[in-house]
């Protein structure tokens, strides 16, 4: 039987619209952005990761330190039980430790001092025989008046200027630091015709020369020659001849071909030190002098600018003894501070409170000095030049003089700025903070004159002096630190060692495991899990592959199914469509090939 082409046409389109209907076409979803949480199995499980890790790196620990109770807290053998008791053990003694280390360390940093006799019979001759300065009270020899007159007049110069020149040298001739109301005088009067004049070259000029006043030397029993050994120079007391001095040129210059000057002594006694005479020759003092003949008889260290003198009275034989004493501050002291310790090294020029002359190491009397030169430039604007060594400031002219005079009330009193806590200041004065030199030699000296009678100074105006050591040892002090850092390290020591039972060998072992144990545990971690990762990744992709490989074989026999389904109805398109023979004819359906 044959059936007409109409109807194999239409159900040929049939089958194609069901083979290619868009149910059964895989269709393409665009990809989405799902933010998942990780779940709570995956938390415990990094959490149980994290926990023994930790227990391995602390059993680890354990088993290396020394420190006494972590062992047994960190033993793998350790019940929970004793964990608690070791563990609460552990921390008692941690924080005992750290409770006594801090009331330590709040003793160190109060830096309390203690002074202590380093030596009571330390021999003298360590240290220089002291700087003897002989200050007359009447500084002038009036008999050089018309020669200074000479020199440093002009010529032609009238006879008022004349008589003010010799007013203004008579104002000099006694005068010190703090001693200016000599200078009142010139109240109302032309100084300012005398501001060419240098009067520090003038007083420098009439001063007593050393043969005028100084006579039969004597050093350690044996005699010199005074102008050898004494050299003049400025103080604040105007001119003085110094022996055993480095304050002047010729002490410095002395120094250096004589390597034991200053000169130091071994013996005490009467004799055993300086013997001079002095002589005051009053017949060429200023006439009008009222004051008392004598001299300013300055005794200090070497390096010393100024120190309060003592006033011997003519036609006396006086005895100096002299007594030194060292006080010293040891190195450990030097991490206080110039404040707490209240002193300062003479190395330490860059601390806020070191204060010196110009040129000049730090003692406390230099500092001293140069205060008191400060407040003259504060309040006159100039620097008497005669009092100070020279430096950059501006020396007084004759006009200053009276300015000088109107401010010597401030340059009466010193005191630092601390003292008005405690004592009640009814005069302005000066304030000078000034520490002690942390090296302090001071020689604390007694004068005991005996007056000699007509019959031995035979109307000549004269003193004799002996100066020496009262005894042939000394004593020295010594302040130190009541507890230093060597204390502290070694108070911590102790501490650990009954707190902890550790010492710095626990120490390093704790450092070494903090610094090389830790990171290379948690590096050989990290290397691990990134292995896995590794791993777990090439599972998960081989797996996706063989998942792809089976879902293609599955697509394809659902092709193959379907395609055996439309093969009958499509045979024309499949394998005549595009032929050329029109010669072959297309084969008839039989019966058996018919539909029901």
């Amino acid at each position: 039987m044959v059936y007409p082409a109409s109807r194999f046409q239409a159900t040929q389109a049939n089958a194609l619209q069901l083979s290619h209907s868009p149910r059964n076409t895989p269709v393409q979803e665009n990809p989405h952005m799902i933010l998942q949480l990780p779940s709570w199995r995956s938390v415990r499980r990094a959490a149980g990761e994290f926990s023994a890790s930790a227990w391995e790196l602390a059993f680890r620990f354990g088993q290396s330190t020394t420190i006494h109770g972590v062992n047994r807290l960190f033993s793998r053998r350790a019940g929970k039980y004793e964990r608690c008791v070791w563990f609460l053990t552990v921390m008692l003694a941690l924080l005992g430790a750290i409770y006594v280390s801090h009331l330590l360390s709040e003793r160190f940093t109060e830096g309390r001092l203690e002074t202590v006799v380093d030596s009571t019979r330390w021999p003298v001759y360590h240290i220089p025989f002291p700087v003897v300065s002989i200050c007359p009270e009447n500084q002038l020899n009036w008999q050089r008046l018309a020669e200074a007159k000479q020199t440093f007049l002009k010529p032609n110069e009238s006879p008022e200027n004349e008589r003010l020149f010799e007013i203004i040298v008579s104002d000099y001739d006694n005068v010190q630091f703090a001693a200016f109301q000599s200078f009142a005088n010139l109240e109302n009067t032309p100084v300012d015709s005398l501001d060419y004049v240098n009067f520090t070259e003038v007083i420098g000029l009439m001063t007593w020369r050393c043969e005028e006043i100084l006579s039969q030397c004597l050093w350690n029993h044996f005699a010199m020659n005074c102008c050898d050994i004494f050299s003049l120079r400025r103080s604040k007391y105007g001119f003085c001849w110094s022996f055993n001095s480095l304050e002047t040129v010729e002490g410095r210059e002395k120094q250096k071909v004589d390597s034991l000057w200053p000169w130091h002594t071994g013996t005490a006694g009467p004799g055993s030190g300086l013997m001079a005479r002095v002589y005051l020759r009053p017949e060429k003092h200023y006439p009008n002098s009222t004051n008392e003949k004598g001299i300013n008889l300055m005794i200090t260290e070497p390096n010393v600018w100024h120190r309060d003198a003592m006033i011997v009275p003519e036609n006396s034989n006086t005895m100096i003894e002299v007594e030194p004493v060292v006080y010293y501050y040891d190195n450990n002291t030097r991490g206080l501070g110039s404040k707490l310790r209240e002193c300062i090294f003479d190395d330490e020029r860059n601390a806020k409170d070191f204060r010196t002359l110009h040129g000049y190491v730090y003692m406390i009397e230099n500092c001293q000095s140069e205060c008191h030169q400060q407040h003259l430039i504060k309040y006159c604007n100039c620097t008497l030049d005669l009092l100070f060594p020279p430096g950059i400031y501006t020396a007084c002219k004759a006009k200053d003089l009276l300015c000088l005079a109107k401010n010597n009330e401030r340059f009466v009193y010193s005191r630092r700025k601390e003292e008005e806590l405690y004592v009640r200041n009814y005069h302005e004065g000066m304030v000078c903070e000034c520490f002690r030199n942390c090296y302090s030699l001071n020689y604390m000296a007694d004068a005991r004159p005996s007056f000699l009678s007509p019959e031995v100074h035979r109307n000549r105006s004269y003193i004799d002096l002996d100066v020496h050591f009262r005894f042939e040892t000394m004593m020295v002090y010594r302040t130190s630190l009541i507890f230093g850092w060597v204390d502290l390290m070694v108070a911590f020591g102790g501490i650990a060692g009954l707190f902890l039972g550790c010492s710095l060998i626990s120490t390093m072992e704790l450092a070494y495991f903090l610094l090389v144990d830790l990171p290379t545990f948690i590096l050989q971690k990290y290397r691990n899990k990134k292995s896995k990762m590794r791993q777990e990744r090439s599972t998960d992709k081989a797996r996706l592959q063989n998942f792809e490989i089976k879902n293609n074989i599955k697509k394809l026999k659902q092709f193959n199914i379907k395609s055996q389904l439309i093969q009958p109805q499509s045979y024309e398109s499949l394998f005549y469509n595009n032929n050329k023979d029109d010669s072959r004819k297309l084969p008839h359906i039989t019966d058996w090939q018919s539909p029901l």
